[in-house]
């Protein structure tokens, strides 16, 4: 049933040996083949892996002394790599979980970043117990990591912790390495929770679900949140308009890797937790759909801090996708793996 939704067949185009990890990525999570440890071992021999490697020295993946750096430090390069296929079969892959764990993981099992005084933040907590759960880790750190997510969840379902707010804090932790002062505002029940947070807490709570083959009422509640909103939308029926130098549009596709959002992840959760025929989805659904094109394929739109290629956008953004291709049909997959499609976008 999926492909009554697709102009045309693009898993071919996607099987091209050319990309290492889009192949066997399609082969692993559209195509369900099992026995994939050759294609395996060349993701883990591509040219963008053996650069994640040889940055963290030939003992990590990325950098350590700028551990949380986007697209450099350690933080990145796991997520990065876990993104392109790699998980714990590989000794980088343990090493570098162990040296984040060790390094940004506070005891209370939320993640910080380098500044000081170190304070948790959702959207980076979230993101590192995906992660971790995506690489095959379900271990006493993922465990920490979701009871932090457990007990900061706020009233309106959401999660907030929002590392910076305003030029002067981006100033104070590019400069002084300073934590943020907006931390006080988590309780402050008239300030909205984040968009980006929010995504990332749930999708850590739908995984970890997966393991205990339940829903919980936090990713419930986290997901409600999101269809409350449309995925993409405020509360006076407008677009969210988030900060231009994170994200300008989150209707824009891209691959959202660490922090990052955008409508396809939202439908995602949506499909994860079982609710994507709530009639909240449809405008996010049937603008997806508008964007595929003739060929059965999707463009990168937006390459912004966080998504991936977000150092290299001129080269991807505006130009079909593997990636973002690669998410769609993930979608579909999910959707016909969960519930059937039903009536999509009405």
């Amino acid at each position: 049933m999926i492909q009554k939704y697709l102009t045309e067949d693009a898993v071919s185009w996607l099987l091209e040996e050319s990309d290492p990890s889009i192949r066997y990525l399609t082969l692993r999570d559209i195509l369900e083949k099992k026995d994939l440890d050759d294609e395996y071992q060349k993701v883990l021999e591509s040219e963008e892996i053996v650069k994640m490697i040889m940055r963290g020295k030939g003992e990590l993946l990325g950098s350590a002394k700028n551990f949380d750096l986007m697209y450099m430090g350690a933080m990145w390069c796991f997520c990065e790599a876990v993104e392109r296929g790699l998980d714990k079969r590989s000794d980088i892959v343990i090493k570098t979980a162990g040296f984040i764990a060790e390094k940004a993981q506070m005891d209370s099992g939320g993640f910080t970043i380098d500044w000081n005084p170190p304070l948790e933040l959702a959207c980076r907590t979230g993101d590192m117990i995906s992660y971790f759960l995506r690489a095959g880790f379900n271990d006493q750190r993922v465990e920490q990591g979701i009871q932090w997510i457990k007990d900061h969840q706020r009233s309106d379902g959401g999660w907030l912790h929002c590392p910076l707010e305003g030029t002067w804090d981006i100033l104070k932790l590019m400069l002084f390495k300073r934590s943020s002062s907006c931390m006080k505002r988590e309780m402050e029940a008239d300030v909205k929770s984040c968009f980006y947070a929010t995504a990332s807490c749930t999708m850590a709570l739908l995984l970890f679900d997966e393991t205990k083959k339940s829903l919980s009422p936090g990713a419930g509640k986290g997901l409600e949140f999101l269809l409350k909103n449309r995925l993409f939308m405020n509360s006076r029926n407008e677009p969210v308009k988030s900060k231009k130098q994170w994200n300008r549009d989150f209707r824009l596709l891209g691959y959202p890797v660490q922090s990052q959002y955008d409508i396809l992840q939202g439908l995602f959760i949506a499909a994860m937790g079982g609710a994507f025929h709530d009639p909240r989805t449809a405008k996010a659904f049937n603008l997806l759909m508008a964007k595929q094109n003739t060929n059965g394929t999707w463009n990168m739109e937006n390459a912004q801090t966080g998504m991936l290629f977000g150092r290299d956008s001129r080269r991807h953004v505006n130009k079909k996708s593997k990636w973002v291709t690669l998410r769609v049909l993930r979608l579909m997959k999910c959707l016909e793996g969960r519930e059937g499609m039903g009536q999509l976008g009405t």
